[in-house]
């Protein structure tokens, strides 16, 4: 009886494993296949944080653009409690500088290379 336990405990802990594993596999080939694209949307430097697509984009002190995929499993950040930028999935927190503030995520978002339209009414985001 005991040593069922013990399989049954070691099979459902590698199935977990497993899933994370092939759940983190598929995410980053998400992530690696839309990249290398230009995107551009429409920039008004009057709003502080504007969800595009999956991008984030924050206007103030400076205009920084942000992948708005969490560092943790990839789910799309597409909210915000106060001044700072919340995971639907897990609750990972950010702040405007992409720095995590509370886990599970324990690396920063992705900054992305962005440029700013002549009359300053587009934004172009490389990847």
């Amino acid at each position: 009886m005991k040593g069922r336990r013990t399989f049954l405990k070691i099979a459902i802990t590698g199935a977990v494993a497993f899933f994370v594993f092939v759940w983190n596999k598929l995410t980053l080939q998400h992530l690696r296949t839309s990249s290398g694209k230009q995107h551009t949307f429409p920039f008004n430097k009057n709003k502080t944080v504007a969800f595009n697509g999956g991008f984030i984009v924050v206007t103030k002190p400076e205009i920084r653009v942000f992948s708005a995929h969490c560092t943790h499993l990839g789910c799309k950040i597409d909210k915000m409690q106060g001044d700072r930028l919340v995971c639907p999935c897990h609750g990972s927190e950010y702040d405007l500088e992409g720095k995590v503030l509370k886990g599970p995520a324990y690396r920063d978002l992705t900054e992305m290379k962005a440029s700013i339209s002549e009359d300053a009414t587009t934004l172009t985001i490389e990847g």
